[in-house]
Order: C-alpha cells, then structure tokens, then sequence
C-alpha cells in the first residue's frame, strides 16, 4: 500500500484514505469537527449555525434550547460586570 503525507498536518497516511481524513479532519469553517488550523468563528457566521442546528432540532429540542438561552440571557442581564 503506497503512503502520502497530509499537505495540512503532515500526517501518513495510505493514499485510498488520505481524502476522507482531510474531508474528516481538515473542513472548513462553521463544521462540527473543525481543526484548530481553521480560521476563528465570526458571530454572524456563529449566529447563522445556531440557527440552522436550532431548525433541526423537534418541537421538544426547540422548547429544551429556548429555556436554556433564556436562562443563559437571564444570567448576561443580571451581570453587574457587562453593565
């Protein structure tokens, strides 16, 4: 089995799995399994992926995320320190 070197990491790996482990470990920005090489999240971008995971989510998982961010926004409110 021929090896090749990760042009990102420099990882060996057999040539047949070198393009799902840069598609696994390399992707973009916003994906789930972001390297650390990848650039930093904008909050637009940040905001539009919450929006599309919240979109995902059943009535149940919506109802759970919006008690959870109104908590979170009870918390930031009442935060002397952001005043």
């Amino acid at each position: 089995m021929a090896t090749v070197r990760c042009d990102v990491c420099g990882g060996t790996f057999g040539r047949r799995h070198l393009a799902s482990h840069k598609r696994l470990a390399h992707t973009k920005i916003g994906a789930p399994a972001a390297s650390p090489m990848t650039a930093p999240f904008s909050e637009k971008g940040t905001i539009q992926k919450i929006g599309s995971l919240y979109e995902s989510l059943f009535v149940e998982g919506r109802k759970r995320a919006m008690c959870l961010l109104a908590g979170i926004e009870k918390k930031v409110q009442n935060d002397p320190r952001i005043q």
